[in-house]
């Protein structure tokens, strides 16, 4: 094998080890960004139901004042207040995707799209349940807007039934976050077991390539700087006179190349020697 033939194997083999490397460290990292991303998402749902928690308490506060003291701004405060509630409640129901565009225009941009809303979206029962008691407060507090509209209201049952249709969303809103902090301890996890692994990872493929190397540099080394040590001590005795010793060609390589040439040249100065003492003899 020619010497450039195992240079360019030893040179492959590294090159294909880097690239096992490199692969195997994008696709992990890919996993600890999906990981992240999903811990991530976690905590926006976990600080949108905190703030749908404050928006239910702020239109059950202003809702009761309102029913004590009736006005138009009032009940347009408590429209405002369980508008932008019920957008968060909704956004919460349909998070966006990481690359910040909602499950509706994802699928409208991307039609083979294999995932659906109910994949991707929150599609659990305590979700639902968020919903169906969300429906039920906005139903008892736009009762009681329109009741204050034409009479004065019981305030004694406003706050009884303000009072339980907000408690069902509450609760509704702790199951979530009970649910959201359980898994957060599996996403921190599951992140850990994929850095350890790709440490490993990368550590096992760095050694091996270091014990490749070495053995390679070794290998091709010694196949190149013996045969130049034999080829050396040839060329010496040949310096010297020594013109009986044949050049051992030993490979079929640059240097094997370079032994046929030396022993042709000690064959030439042989018979060159041999010809010149034959005439001083004569």
């Amino acid at each position: 094998m020619k010497i450039s033939t195992r240079l360019a194997l030893g040179f492959s083999a590294m090159l294909l080890l880097v690239i096992v490397t490199a692969g195997v460290s994008i696709v992990s990292l890919n996993r600890i960004a999906e990981s992240t991303a999903a811990m991530a998402q976690q905590a926006r749902q976990s600080a949108v139901l905190a703030s749908i928690r404050d928006g239910v308490q702020g239109v059950e506060s202003s809702l009761l004042v309102t029913c004590e003291k009736p006005s138009g701004s009032g009940r347009s405060n408590v429209r405002l207040l369980l508008s932008m509630v019920d957008g968060e409640i909704t956004d919460f129901e349909h998070p966006m995707r990481p690359e910040g565009v909602s499950m509706a225009q994802f699928l409208a941009g991307n039609p083979e799209a294999t995932e659906s809303c109910a994949e991707h979206c929150h599609g659990n029962g305590s979700a639902l349940a968020l919903g169906v008691e969300w429906a039920a407060f906005t139903e008892v507090t736009q009762g009681l807007l329109a009741q204050t509209e034409t009479q004065a209201v019981d305030m004694r049952t406003a706050r009884t039934d303000v009072g339980a249709a907000t408690d069902d969303v509450l609760l509704a809103i702790d199951k979530l976050v009970q649910l959201q902090l359980l898994h957060l301890p599996e996403a921190k996890e599951e992140t850990l077991k994929i850095e350890t692994s790709t440490r490993q990872l990368i550590l096992a493929a760095a050694i091996l390539a270091a014990i490749v190397g070495a053995v390679l540099a070794v290998v091709i080394t010694r196949s190149i700087t013996i045969p130049l040590a034999k080829l050396v001590s040839v060329s010496d005795k040949i310096s010297t006179g020594e013109l009986d010793t044949p050049v051992p060609i030993t490979a079929k390589d640059e240097i094997g190349e370079l032994a046929e040439s030396m022993e042709r040249m000690r064959i030439s100065i042989k018979a060159l020697v041999e010809r010149m003492r034959s005439r001083s003899g004569g």
